[in-house]
């Protein structure tokens, strides 16, 4: 269904604005493009939720809205945004903005199709959305980041291709994840909104100990190896040392012993942020599975299930040993 702005009885909508240059002339030649580009008809996620390439003229008043007031500057200099998602404002709000909610959903959704940097520095109100002469009011969050910070910013979008993944996870908008799967995904977009790799580092840990941990005993052995049989199960490259050390910094940054980078001992500072990646990429991939195939999901619903699907061998007790951290 496309949408005009110009045949539309004008009306109120939320939008949030992808800032990003788009694929290279490289991706283009090799068949990537966005999914949504200049021309296109807006890209339907739900009867109310879509997602388009506005004009330049209306991307330049969304980014006026939501720019701070400069002295003796008047305009922005020129259109920046990529794509736009955008959302008709509900009928019969209770609260300020509550319809922004599941737009924020929408995009903490898509990152997990494939990590981009839309935040909330760029979100607005429309007021008659298809009148060139609408108010549009800048909608600003409190008490959390509008920034999210991605390791690799080289493809700092969604492809047409990630568009049709993201189609299948809208029915979590309005889903119950299992308990275990909703802290998890709720970690990646904390750390995905984190600046310091020490916070994303913890954040990253803890989804995958929210995942997996059945005992409060052998934490960190069970961290270690059930993470490795998820590296195995999606391929990506993962030794149980290199696991052992990423827990050994995790350890070291929660209880405040020392900051990431004077704990080269443990791990070189040059391998943090490739170690890291690879963490943060599976943790990605399995949540993102565990949305799109119910039986895989349920591999997490409860500790019974984790012990049948992730099993992990644990000593013999000894009486009297501290056995929480081995």
């Amino acid at each position: 269904m496309t949408i005009s702005m110009s045949s539309q009885v004008p009306e109120a909508v939320y939008v949030v604005l992808h800032m990003s240059n788009g694929p290279s002339t490289a991706d283009v030649a090799a068949g990537t493009r966005a999914i949504v580009e200049a021309g296109d008809p807006p890209f339907r996620l739900t009867e109310g939720i879509w997602m388009e390439r506005f004009d330049k003229e209306l991307g330049k008043k969304i980014e006026t809205a939501c720019s701070p007031a400069q002295y003796n500057i008047s305009d922005v200099g020129h259109d920046r945004h990529l794509y736009a998602f955008v959302r008709k404002v509900p009928s019969g709000e209770k609260s300020k903005y509550e319809g922004m909610s599941l737009l924020a959903g929408l995009i903490a959704l898509s990152r997990l199709v494939h990590p981009t940097s839309t935040g909330d520095r760029y979100c607005a109100r429309i007021f008659k959305y298809g009148d060139p002469n609408s108010i549009i009011e800048a909608v600003r969050f409190f008490g959390v980041s509008p920034d999210v910070s991605l390791i690799d910013g080289r493809s700092d979008w969604l492809s047409a291709a990630d568009g049709q993944t993201l189609l299948k996870l809208v029915p979590w908008l309005t889903g119950n994840m299992h308990r275990r799967v909703h802290h998890a995904y709720w970690n990646h977009e904390s750390a995905m909104r984190s600046y310091y790799l020490d916070v994303k580092w913890t954040l990253v840990v803890s989804a995958f100990e929210a995942l997996m941990n059945t005992q409060k005993d052998y934490v960190a052995l069970q961290f270690r190896d059930r993470v490795k049989q998820l590296a195995d199960h999606f391929r990506i490259s993962m030794t149980v040392d290199e696991l052992k050390k990423a827990y050994e910094l995790r350890s070291g940054l929660v209880h405040s012993q020392k900051f990431l980078f004077e704990l080269e001992t443990v791990l070189p500072k040059q391998d943090h942020v490739p170690l890291y990646g690879r963490l943060e990429t599976l943790l990605r991939k399995t949540l993102l599975e565990c949305l799109l195939d119910v039986k895989f999901g349920a591999c997490f619903q409860d500790a019974s299930s984790v012990d049948s699907r992730w099993p992990v061998n644990f000593p013999a007790p000894k009486k009297g040993a501290l056995k929480k951290h081995k």
